[in-house]
């Protein structure tokens, strides 16, 4: 990515970003890493880079831990090891060893999640475990950096018999010094060393009379360090015993560092793919710290910001320890589309313009760096070709350049630089000159660049460039609403209305001198007076609209609440009602089997004495089994709603997907997501919730019996099934016709609606006969009439209702 002047990742916050990210690297070459990253301007390489920062989101997230810890700085004992020969100290093989086994435990984690985390994966593919000279170095040091006694048979020799003379050499010097304690020859500090030899100390007066050799005198003269004669030849032998375990530790030492030279350019390796994953890890810890997320990369040129906080004022707040004490941080709404390629933010002195417009330039720069952003994870950004930024304050007194000059020079070298689909911020525009000649200038210049495809954002306070932004097809205006009542910023950033620098109003409530006051407003012109008027009154209708508009969701909510808790209520109602007639129709059926068995029995008395005629009897017996059979049937439909009840599933609900909502039992199709919003459409209404308070669920497969159609009287399906205008019957048996045909007249005299239409087609007209026949018999039927040729004629028959 193209950046002009260099001092811009200073002036827009991300060397700041930089440093706060350097406090979470674990190591020097990650800082040194960290300290060369730059924005990228690749698709595909901004792409990767924040798709690894997601996936370490996630991975840090986890209450798994992560196995990367600080790691130390090698390269000087890489670099000693290369000679031949050569020995690296035993600290080294300490830090050696925790770059190989975070190696191994970096690699063999991110190998376990490929498939979750396939960015890092890729990463890790640099890392080479090296077990053999891991364990090599375990074998032979501690966790210390001390050399193991058993890290050679030779070295645990030599230390064994090492450790055996010098307890003999201290039970010598110590009954040496009592002896000499006893005559009073002694001092009173105990055994010492001297030379590296173990000494008595002994008055002076009394040297000759204690047999051995003088190491060392004391200060004032008056003691001397005697070496007994009895210990004379165990001393030799530690000395000896001490040179040989030095040099078996050499031999040792030496043949570890030349393992770490046969593996050393693994080790190099190793350690900056180790610094690539950790400034990932600090890109993600810095990411949740400011509570971020990734936004999505959008199309070139449209640019979607919502809810996005300043990172500099955020880590601001974070540093003050007290949150009373924190600033309260007003969020950016900013969005434009592809065509609106030019924002001029106008309005007063203090009010957030700046802030809102570096807001944009940094959040472009974190994301095509690879970190996440302080925004809602539906902000959209778009990729920038390069940055360039004119903040007006680069004036030199030792290149001899004004305010102004160095704007010019900034719009010069700007020229020279820039690539079509760049990202320019200029802050306070035409400021430092004429207005009328900086206006024409900066006018200029952002039209050339809105040829070249850009983006440019611009704050100024001048007139001249509102109305070139009103004018011009590919700009907008845009202000920061400003509290007319208390004259103090909101901080809320409004498109598609130029702002007011409110000087006057400022002024009047400063109480300046009214004549002064209007005296300037004579000066000012009063058209440019009305027009700032114009502005005002428009803001403060703004205002208001914003005010209504804010209560109006609040009533909406708290109608939507309402409904769904009476909604709750009603399927509560249902459910109960569902069971109360379970229990009747059960202890029908109990009755009529009793009562069918009663039956039976009489039948049987009645037969056997010839009393009754046989039609007559299967007549009743026809009666009582279809009684049972509706029933059964009514009962067998109960268990199939509940067969039926969706399950609810763990797969998050995308659009097209059945969901219930989890404060009630609504279920419906999730037709619209937008971001946290989601809507539900649901027996024929649209209701709006929040995505979390979804669940997606799925219906048991339909059995594969036919399926009924029929409503049973008090079934609550006749109130909640939606009835269509008409219904096909045709090819059907003229009994199962009728059946169908007298539940849709139910459904649709529930429903209160006024004509509908049969169709059951024309063949011999005997359907149609039976069909009308039946309705004509209904008191909720108006009228039967047969269609008319455009309708379907004699196929189809029109039924008013009552």
């Amino acid at each position: 990515m193209k950046i002009y002047p260099n001092s811009l990742l200073d002036k827009l916050g991300f060397e700041q970003i930089r440093r706060a990210a350097l406090e979470l690297t674990q190591s020097v070459r990650s800082e040194e890493l960290l300290e060369t990253l730059r924005p990228s301007s690749g698709k595909e390489r901004v792409e990767l880079l924040t798709q690894q920062t997601a996936e370490m989101l996630e991975i840090i997230s986890d209450p798994d831990p992560f196995p990367l810890r600080e790691f130390p700085e090698v390269r000087d004992y890489l670099s000693t090891s290369k000679a031949e020969g050569s020995l690296i100290p035993l600290p080294a093989f300490v830090d050696i060893l925790k770059i190989c086994s975070a190696s191994r435990q970096v690699k063999r984690f991110l190998k376990a999640r490929g498939d979750t985390y396939p960015r890092l994966l890729k990463v890790s593919e640099g890392l080479i475990p090296m077990k053999e000279l891991e364990n090599s170095i375990k074998e032979k040091v501690t966790e210390h950096g001390e050399l193991r006694d058993d890290a050679s048979p030779e070295l645990q020799s030599i230390r064994r018999k090492l450790n055996k003379r010098k307890s003999d050499l201290r039970g010598t010097i110590n009954r040496a010094m009592s002896k000499a304690s006893k005559d009073g020859m002694s001092s009173d500090e105990g055994a010492t060393i001297r030379n590296g030899r173990m000494v008595i100390p002994i008055q002076a007066e009394f040297k000759r009379k204690v047999q051995g050799f003088v190491h060392d005198v004391s200060a004032s003269g008056q003691t001397v360090y005697i070496e007994p004669v009895e210990a004379l030849n165990m001393n030799n032998e530690i000395r000896q015993f001490e040179a040989e375990e030095q040099r078996e530790i050499e031999r040792i030492l030496k043949e570890l560092t030349k393992h770490v030279r046969q593996n050393a350019e693994y080790i190099d390796q190793n350690t900056l793919c180790l610094a690539e994953i950790d400034v990932i890890a600090a890109k993600a810890k810095l990411t949740q710290k400011l509570d971020g997320l990734i936004p999505i990369i959008a199309k070139k040129n449209y640019l979607s910001i919502k809810e996005a906080y300043n990172p500099i004022l955020r880590l601001k707040n974070l540093s003050i320890r007290k949150e009373e004490d924190r600033e309260k941080i007003i969020p950016l709404f900013m969005k434009l589309e592809e065509d609106e390629r030019c924002l001029m933010i106008t309005g007063p002195n203090a009010g957030g313009k700046s802030v809102a417009m570096k807001t944009v330039g940094l959040l472009s720069l974190m994301m095509q760096s690879g970190f996440g952003v302080p925004a809602d994870p539906t902000s959209e950004l778009p990729i920038f070709s390069g940055i360039y930024v004119d903040m007006g304050d680069d004036q030199s007194i030792e290149d001899d350049l004004s305010t102004f000059s160095s704007r010019l020079q900034w719009m010069r070298e700007t020229v020279k630089l820039f690539e079509p689909g760049s990202l320019v911020l200029i802050d306070e525009a035409a400021a430092g000159t004429d207005p009328g000649e900086g206006g024409a200038l900066f006018q200029s210049f952002i039209e050339r660049m809105l040829e070249q495809d850009c983006k440019v954002i611009v704050t100024t306070h001048h007139g001249s460039l509102k109305v070139f932004a009103h004018e011009h097809e590919m700009a907008v205006n845009g202000s920061m609403e400003f509290d007319q009542s208390s004259l103090s910023p909101t901080y809320k950033f409004k498109k598609g209305i130029p702002g007011s620098s409110y000087a006057f109003e400022i002024a009047q409530r400063m109480n300046l001198n009214e004549d002064v006051l209007k005296r300037a407003r004579v000066l000012l012109g009063e058209a440019k007076n009305k027009m700032e008027s114009l502005i005002t009154e428009l803001e403060t209708k703004s205002q208001q609209a914003a005010e209504l508009k804010e209560k109006y969701t609040s009533l909406q909510a708290k109608a939507e609440s309402e409904r769904k808790k009476f909604e709750n209520k009603i399927q509560a109602i249902e459910k109960d009602k569902e069971k109360i007639r379970e229990k009747a129709l059960k202890e029908a059926k109990s009755i009529m089997d009793s009562a069918n068995q009663r039956v039976e029995r009489a039948v049987q008395q009645i037969v056997e004495q010839n009393k009754a005629d046989k039609d007559e009897i299967k007549e009743i017996r026809k009666e009582v089994d279809q009684e049972k059979k509706d029933i059964d049937r009514s009962l067998q439909e109960i268990e199939d709603k509940k067969e039926d009840r969706e399950q609810v599933t763990d797969d998050p609900p995308k659009k097209g997907d059945h969901v219930r909502f989890k404060d009630g039992n609504t279920t419906g199709e999730l037709v619209e997501i937008n971001g946290k919003n989601a809507v539900v459409q649901a027996g024929g209404l649209r209701l709006k919730t929040k995505y979390k308070n979804l669940v997606k669920v799925e219906k048991k497969k339909d059995k594969k019996t036919k399926a009924r159609s029929s409503i049973m009287v008090g079934d609550n399906s006749l109130t909640t099934e939606m009835v269509k205008p008409s219904i096909e019957v045709r090819g059907m048996r003229t009994e199962d016709a009728l059946h169908e045909v007298t539940q849709y007249i139910d459904r649709a005299v529930f429903r209160n609606m006024n004509q509908v239409e049969i169709i059951h087609g024309k063949g011999d007209g005997i359907l149609r006969s039976q069909i009308q026949s039946y309705l004509n018999t209904r008191k909720d039927v108006k009228s039967v009439e047969t269609a008319p040729i455009e309708r379907g004629g004699a196929g189809c028959t029109i039924v008013k209702l009552k």
